[in-house]
């Protein structure tokens, strides 16, 4: 049992890690872009952009996940699963749902 918890804390500080550094280079590449996609406020995109890889490191060694399922009610999902004109509406539908999700904002 300890080993299986092991390694699944391995594997949540991994997709952590991966998750920030992905958010970094999003964040880097088109700032705008990368905080709509993310759901990130103004702040939270900020501070992201500004840690060092030591603090990057540090942060990804949280036990829990630190990004969030954004599909988390039922019209979104269902805007992503069912085939609505072809899909050509599909893309579409999602996008507009996740913008009317709250940004993520610091407590």
């Amino acid at each position: 049992m300890k080993h299986t918890e092991n390694s699944l804390l391995a594997d949540i500080r991994e997709v952590n890690l991966s998750y920030l550094l992905l958010a970094q280079r999003m964040l880097r590449d088109d700032y705008a872009s990368a905080m709509f996609r993310l759901g990130f406020s103004d702040q939270v995109a900020d501070i992201l952009l500004r840690l060092s890889p030591a603090q990057l490191v540090k942060l990804a060694s949280s036990s829990s996940l630190l990004c969030r399922f954004r599909f988390d009610d039922y019209s979104l999902l269902s805007a992503l699963t069912h085939d609505v004109l072809g899909g050509a509406l599909q893309q579409a539908h999602a996008t507009i749902l996740l913008a009317k999700q709250p940004v993520e904002q610091l407590a």
